[in-house]
């Protein structure tokens, strides 16, 4: 099975990504499932919608960074 885990957590070292994401990449693993992790901030994602974001929306299309983090929930 593939899971995608999508966290968002600007400490690195937070009990978010090293106790949960950790724990749960580990029992994913012993199930032999594909995991693939997104880190947002590790990519530098910003949420928030700008104007040129609206643009692209209105004519049909997504912003190439909303557009990659769609294509891997896809």
């Amino acid at each position: 099975m593939k899971t995608l885990i999508v966290v968002a957590h600007p400490n690195p070292a937070s009990f978010n990504k090293n106790g949960i994401v950790e724990t749960v990449i580990s029992a994913l693993k012993e199930k032999n499932h594909e995991i693939i992790v997104r880190d947002l901030y590790e990519l530098n994602f910003n949420p928030v919608l700008s104007g040129a974001d609206f643009g692209a929306f209105a004519s049909g299309n997504a912003p190439a960074d909303i557009q990659t983090e769609r294509d891997f929930i896809s």
